[in-house]
């Protein structure tokens, strides 16, 4: 049992010496000053969180640090971030974080490079003061910075408000945003808008584009109800003029007249001679000759008178126009009426009269 005891106290005293002279070694070296401090006065709740690192890793965290910090002095920062990272991971120093990010910051991630800085701010030692004081600096530039956002319409020519406000110039352009949320809209005449949001990061571009689609057509506008009005009533139209009546008639019914009166005069000259005859030698014979040319010559003279009175009234007789009608047109019936009252305007019936001893004629005219 006393022996067991003994060799567990030799175990621990020589860990105890291993663990002085990685100590001693840490210390010595200016560079890696952080790693022994570190390694000297873990923190209370990493170790109860993470178990310390050992001698090996240590020393591998020495090597990747100054291998870093070697890369960083030659302007090789692509080379020298991965190596101060690996360092960082082992055991996490104000040292390692300021230089991961200045390499971020000379490698143009912004955003990454702000992040590492406000990790250093967090924890400066007194000896990185100012140090501490040149990172707090840059990281509010980094804050400030702008980033560029190119905005494309289809088609361009487009207005521009970010954030309704309006932006100069027209599509295709660029403007240069704070990190953050964005609204952006996009309007052209004859084009329906369009709006779009995006996110900024830090040392980040993006571009926004946005097809505008034509306008729908406008509605047609309402066809206005219109009273009927009704058709205006037709005018009269004035009946055409009569067509001259013909004088043929009235020329005929003269030479009728003239013809009977010749008839008559020869038939009265006969009539008076054979009178004068039966003055001279009263017969039977004479009388009855007498009584036959004087009935003759009646007859003639009576027609004579009949159609020269018609042919006069022929010839005197005036057409009287037709009464005006409201309407334009008339139906047939209306037309013949107008014909027959027309034509049963004037009327000649010539009567003869014939005696034993006399004769003649007579004429009846209705108008």
């Amino acid at each position: 049992m006393l022996k067991e005891r003994e060799m567990a106290r030799s175990n621990a005293l020589g860990s105890k010496v291993i663990a002085g002279i990685v100590a001693g070694a840490l210390a010595i070296s200016p560079v890696s000053g952080a790693w022994a401090q570190a390694a000297a006065h873990p923190s209370t709740s990493q170790a109860a969180v993470v178990p310390a690192p050992t001698a090996a890793e240590l020393a591998s965290a020495k090597k990747h640090y100054a291998e870093g910090e070697k890369k960083f002095k030659a302007g090789d920062f692509a080379g020298a971030l991965p190596e101060f990272v690996s360092a960082n991971e082992v055991k996490s120093t104000a040292q390692a974080e300021r230089y991961i990010g200045l390499c971020e910051d000379s490698l143009g991630h912004y955003a990454r490079a702000a992040e590492w800085y406000e990790k250093f701010l967090a924890h400066v030692p007194d000896k990185l003061a100012a140090a501490g004081e040149e990172a707090r600096k840059r990281l509010s530039e980094i804050r400030a910075m702008k980033v560029k956002v190119h905005i494309a319409s289809n088609p361009p020519g487009a207005s521009v408000a970010i954030d309704d406000e309006a932006v100069p110039g027209a599509t295709p352009l660029d403007a240069d945003l704070s990190p953050g949320h964005h609204r952006v809209k996009l309007t052209a005449q004859g084009r329906l808008p369009a709006e779009k949001a995006i996110d900024l990061a830090l040392g980040t571009t993006q571009t926004v584009s946005a097809d505008l689609e034509a306008e729908p057509p406008p509605a047609p506008p309402p066809v206005p109800v219109v009273a009927a009005v009704p058709a205006p009533a037709p005018m009269p139209v004035a009946p055409p003029p009569p067509e001259p009546r013909s004088k043929l008639p009235a020329f005929i019914t003269g030479g009728l007249a003239v013809a009977a009166a010749a008839v008559g005069t020869v038939f009265g000259v006969m009539a008076l001679n054979d009178k004068s005859n039966f003055d001279k030698n009263p017969t039977t014979a004479t009388a009855d000759d007498g009584d036959t040319h004087s009935l003759i010559a009646d007859m003639a003279f009576g027609i004579a008178i009949t159609f020269g009175v018609t042919s006069a009234v022929l010839f005197l007789t005036k057409d009287e126009p037709p009464a005006a009608t409201s309407s334009t047109t008339s139906s047939p019936r209306t037309a013949e009426s107008a014909s027959v009252r027309a034509a049963s305007a004037l009327t000649v019936t010539p009567t003869p009269i014939v005696g034993p001893h006399s004769g003649g004629a007579g004429v009846l005219v209705r108008f």
